[in-house]
């Protein structure tokens, strides 16, 4: 296929021009090994303290779950580890203390006197949306109301994978049996997390819980069968593990993806200026769209490869651990690809010198990252109140750098990298990046095509 061919052509070009392709590997290791330099080592400064909202509508296990099980712990034997307390008031309240009663540490393992998070209780989550648009709260936890029974139903499972018998009915040879209500083995209720995903309290605070989640679901998984009860201890938090590189690697993602748009324009200015290709292809029987198809196929590729690149590097010499699928968010990078070919095209459309087209992108995509929240919150410029849905579940304002495709980039891929969304849950970000996207590079297209492979050279 004709189109296939010049993409071919343009990457054995660059292959061929060795300190070009040099600088195309080198440029995103180097970008990247900066982005960790500065922000891993120093990490996120003193400890802080977040305000963290609470909903608690869990129900508990229920009274005659309740009542059997504060019977069972009266047989040392069969002793389910669960406190009257916990029986009682259920497993969001056990889990809520936990979280008014962690502090940082320090490298020493010295427990300061900094409490991690302040918490503050809500009604409904209307009045904690309003808290989180007022900066009141950072993060707004909501639990529902079989939160308890989904805890006791991975307990019970575990228990039963470890002892061969369920919770409610506990035996021992003929002369012990217990049998009580059953305890319930599929229930499914999901915490909800809810905060601006562009605030930078809100997303230390996510990084913050994702350690707690991990550390509390794994000591419910240990049974004291033998008497006791369940011992939950949350490993601590230092400083250290919270680096900036982290919180912002999202955005590294988002800026590198942009920065091609100048690569792109400076090839097809110096195909155009300096190698005459162009003037070639006008004279032989390649259309003009297949011209600009093989160049565009030619930009994915190259940004496949430096994602692929950034991203590995990332992963195995700068300890970055995404918390969610990367493969998802892979996939939100490549449609990023999108603006940026666009991007490419009209400035190749506009400058007749290579360095002048590379220079102008780069005089573009800086403010362009910034402006979409890539490094650091951005002012609150809103145009319209709660009109975009988000993975979090309350609508966001859609603020002025809204209309910016790599704002929703950002967002999307944060949520999915960061906070283990899908993309299924931020589809509103990926609209609003492709749709604006698609446009800019369908008339990035035609301006190049108007002013370098139609009339006069």
């Amino acid at each position: 296929m004709l189109v296939l061919s010049i993409t071919k052509r343009f990457l054995t070009e660059l292959v061929r021009l060795r300190i070009a392709f040099a600088i195309f590997i080198a440029m995103p290791v180097f970008m990247t090994f900066m982005f960790w330099f500065a922000f891993n080592t120093a990490g996120l400064g003193t400890a802080q303290t977040f305000i963290l909202g609470v909903i608690n509508d869990d129900e508990g296990v229920g009274e005659e779950l309740a009542e059997y099980m504060k019977e069972l712990n009266t047989n040392p034997i069969f002793n389910t580890g669960l406190s009257n307390d916990t029986l009682d008031n259920g497993f969001a309240a056990d889990f809520i203390s936990l979280l008014s009663s962690i502090n940082y540490t320090t490298d020493n393992q010295a427990v300061e006197t900094v409490p991690i998070f302040e918490v503050r209780y809500f009604a409904n989550s209307s009045i904690g949306q309003t808290a989180i648009e007022s900066r009141e709260i950072d993060a707004l936890i909501i639990f529902p109301e079989n939160y308890s029974n989904t805890t006791l139903s991975a307990v019970n499972q575990a228990f039963y994978i470890q002892n061969g018998i369920f919770l409610h009915n506990i035996s021992y040879g003929v002369l012990f049996q217990w049998e009580g209500p059953p305890v319930p083995t599929q229930d499914n209720g999901l915490i909800s997390i809810i905060g601006d995903q562009g605030y930078s309290r809100y997303q230390i605070v996510q990084i913050i819980l994702s350690q707690i989640f991990t550390d509390f679901n794994k000591n419910l998984q240990n049974f004291p069968y033998s008497g006791g009860e369940i011992e939950i201890n949350i490993e601590s938090v230092t400083l250290q593990d919270l680096s900036l590189f982290d919180t912002i690697f999202p955005g590294i993602l988002v800026f590198s993806v942009l920065t091609q748009s100048g690569m792109l324009a400076a090839f097809l200015v110096t195909e155009f200026a300096e190698t005459k290709t162009v003037a070639r292809v006008r004279l032989s029987l390649i259309k003009p769209w297949e011209y600009i198809l093989g160049a565009t196929f030619y930009q994915f590729i190259l940004s496949f490869f430096q994602i692929t690149l950034i991203i590995g590097i990332s992963m195995v010499a700068f300890g970055f651990h995404p918390a969610g699928d990367i493969i998802q968010g892979f996939f939100v990078l490549m449609l990023s690809t999108i603006f940026t070919t666009g991007l490419g095209f009209f400035l190749a459309g506009i400058f007749n010198s290579s360095d002048t087209a590379g220079q102008s992108s780069g005089f573009l995509t800086t403010p362009l990252a910034f402006m979409s929240g890539a490094f650091m919150e951005v002012p609150t410029i809103t145009l319209i109140q709660s009109v975009i849905p988000t993975a979090s579940g309350i609508p966001r304002d859609f603020m002025l750098w809204d209309l910016l495709p790599p704002t929703h980039a950002v967002n999307a891929l944060r949520s999915i990298i960061l906070y283990e969304f899908t993309l299924t849950e931020v589809i509103w970000d990926l609209i609003l990046l492709v749709v604006p996207s698609i446009f800019l590079l369908f008339f990035g297209m035609i301006f190049y095509s108007k002013r370098r492979l139609q009339g006069d050279l």
